[in-house]
């Protein structure tokens, strides 16, 4: 049978823009268990059904995952399952993962007995990691509580069917603590995908816009500028998100387009998008997600920066705003993993005491395993951070952005205006078909000679990663461009190339070498910092031509008589 969605949206609750909320709906049914996906009871059985989610799907709606494996625990904190076969259960293609309790009749030995459901340690398939616990509590980080992801079933009766959908699990009693409310499909996270090797990448930055970051908002955006400064110089693009209880934040707008940071004036035009941004309520890591799920372009890596657990799921937005429940979290999970079903590597950045402590497993549950761990720093495999302020949020993502870039070489092609002398104004970054051929006579080192072109990404820019071997600190780097016709090289200072290194934003020096036809450079390359090379062309100015002289027209005479 062909894999369904089905939908872990509960009764909305409803809150218009500033007004008090309304009373909850009753929660919708869910429709009777299909007798194909899940076995029937006898009279003298009970089956206890939970369904197993995947991927966010639309705006509240998951799709199944098989092989997830549960089991039955006879206390609230028995160390292993009951030991009989029926007392564990794997998801199936629709995923459903049901248990068959027998003796659940009148005077049997379950009759009337509650059990536990809790994932079992290997219960998963490859390529996902279980969240045994998640932290349920105030949003604001006060009231912190880890609490065991698991639920217990009702008293069961002979010839009853128990779904988590319906009978026990699911929940929107949001008042009740320790705030253990669910949507009824349990969660389970895909393993994040690694970061591409590569200086330069395609950013989605997902910013948290609810109204504890309060007096922090100018702290956030200097982060996110951070980021963009860090990533300007190299071919890499970047698109914004924002959520608050829905995504846009009020008063925003998504811009999942992405934006070329590879020159500064890229990266002014992409801080604009932001710069005048407020704060809304609530918050909704599943729909600031899912719109990075849902949105055309692809992305390398989607960093999530927010100084709170979430309050809000799904959309229509459910939860009461105000406390994180197991709901809250799960919808995070799902929309996380959509994302990551795209190959797009999740790293979330959580700031200040909002998300300090055992907030740490709600993160890590949208993002992957590994924390980032300031005594043994490692950008590179970190999932999740837990920063104490914002300035330590930019760091620590300009830290992940240049991770791939030592010991590179990017180079920037702009084309400048029609003009005259080394005038640039008006530069915007080259299309497509501008070849660069980079080589090296430092010995030992490898990756050259390279060839790139520059393609229709809208950056203008390459990158070469030349090897060192060890004892290698660095290498001379000669760059040499194929010179396109109708086109001239504009120096600066009488330089082919204007070079920078990112890791401190200091000249580095350059020395002219090639040809008229095939002008280029050459710069040292660190093997521990990473340079940015821009080179301006522009279109040459045909001189107009010169007015060829015309003979004067003979008056004609009158015949002589």
């Amino acid at each position: 049978m062909a894999s369904h969605r089905f939908s872990s949206a509960l009764a909305a609750l409803v809150l218009a823009g500033g007004a008090a909320p309304v009373a909850f709906a009753a929660p919708v049914p869910r429709p009777a268990p299909r007798a194909a996906d899940v076995p029937a009871p006898s009279a003298g059985t009970s089956v206890v059904t939970v369904r197993t989610g995947a991927d966010r799907e639309g705006d509240a709606d998951v799709t199944a995952l098989a092989g997830v494996r549960l089991g039955l625990y006879a206390t609230e904190g028995a160390a292993e399952p009951l030991g009989a076969a029926w007392a564990t259960c794997t998801s199936d293609a629709e995923g459903d993962c049901s248990f068959v309790v027998p003796d659940t009749g009148a005077g049997g030995d379950n009759a009337g007995a509650r059990f536990w459901v809790r994932q079992l340690p290997d219960g998963v398939p490859a390529g996902w990691y279980t969240n045994p616990s998640l932290r349920t509590g105030k949003g604001n980080g006060t009231g912190s509580v880890e609490s065991v992801y698991q639920f217990r079933t009702p008293a069961l009766e002979g010839g009853g069917t128990y779904a988590s959908t319906a009978d026990f699990m699911r929940s929107t009693d949001w008042a009740a603590t320790p705030y253990l409310a669910s949507t009824g499909v349990w969660q389970q996270s895909r393993v994040n995908p690694p970061l591409p090797a590569a200086c330069g990448l395609d950013v989605a930055v997902v910013l948290d816009l609810s109204s504890s970051v309060g007096s922090a908002l100018p702290q956030l955006k200097a982060a996110t500028d951070k980021l963009t400064d860090t990533l300007t110089g190299t071919p890499s693009r970047l698109a914004l998100f924002s959520f608050d209880r829905n995504s846009p934040s009020a008063g925003t707008a998504n811009h999942p387009g992405l934006v070329p940071v590879s020159t500064e004036a890229g990266a002014k035009e992409f801080k604009e998008l932001y710069a005048g941004w407020g704060l809304g309520s609530g918050t909704n890591w599943d729909q600031g997600l899912n719109a990075v799920a849902q949105a055309d372009p692809t992305y390398d890596l989607v960093v999530v920066l927010t100084d709170g657990n979430p309050t809000r799921f799904s959309k229509p937005y459910q939860g009461d705003g105000s406390n994180t429940h197991f709901a809250d979290v799960e919808g995070g999970v799902f929309a996380a993993n959509a994302v990551k079903a795209r190959g797009e590597r999740v790293v979330a950045v959580g700031v200040g005491k909002g998300v300090e402590g055992v907030s740490g497993l709600n993160l890590r549950a949208i993002s992957g395993e590994t924390a980032y761990d300031p005594e043994a720093p490692d950008p590179v495999n970190a999932d999740h951070y837990q920063t104490t302020d914002f300035a330590a949020a930019g760091e620590a993502l300009r830290n992940m952005a240049l991770t791939h870039c030592d010991g590179t070489l990017s180079v920037i092609k702009q084309i400048a205006p029609e003009g005259e002398g080394e005038d640039v104004t008006g530069a915007e970054p080259a299309g497509p078909g501008w070849q660069f051929d980079a080589s090296t006579t430092t010995a030992g080192v490898g990756g050259l000679p390279d060839s790139q072109t520059t393609t229709d990404d809208g950056t203008g820019g390459v990158v070469f990663h030349p090897t060192f071997p060890a004892g290698v600190d660095g290498a001379a780097v000669t760059v040499a461009e194929t010179q396109q016709e109708g086109y001239e090289l504009v120096t600066r200072d009488g330089r082919n190339a204007v070079c920078t290194d990112l890791d401190d934003g200091t000249p580095v020096a350059v020395t002219n070498t090639g040809t008229e036809a095939a002008p280029g450079f050459t710069v040292q390359v660190p093997k521990l910092s990473a340079v940015s090379c821009v080179l301006y062309n522009r279109p040459v100015t045909e001189p107009s031509p010169t007015p060829t002289p015309t003979e004067p027209t003979p008056t004609p005479t009158e015949p002589t008589p």
